[in-house]
């Protein structure tokens, strides 16, 4: 036989389940994440949802023989900013769902 009440409790679950990741997702959209790399010559700064916010590159990399160089260094920050990212996102939403914070990928669901 089909019990109601836990079906009652179940939706109260998700339904706070929901909330709180709404509430984390809002926390992620204030949270400044900042990456450096090249010794802080590249700089990103993004939020823990992954929209990078703003980038800057030392006037020293702006010249046409540091173009390669520039280019490494930014690839090395914007990967690094997205795994930052993930593993921020990860965090919160394992502790808003109620979960373990060491499932792979759960940055990925969000």
């Amino acid at each position: 036989m089909f019990n109601l009440g836990n079906l009652s409790e179940m939706m109260k679950m998700m339904k706070s389940m929901q909330e709180n990741i709404e509430k984390a997702k809002e926390e992620l959209r204030n949270e400044e994440i900042i990456v450096e790399v090249g010794g802080g010559m590249v700089k990103v700064i993004l939020n823990g949802l992954g929209d990078i916010k703003d980038v800057f590159i030392d006037k020293t990399l702006l010249t046409e023989d540091s173009h390669e160089i520039l280019q490494d260094l930014l690839v090395a920050a914007f990967n690094e900013a997205n795994r930052r990212a993930k593993e921020v996102m990860g965090e919160k939403m394992s502790q808003a769902a109620g979960l373990p914070s060491n499932i792979p990928g759960l940055g990925n669901l969000f």
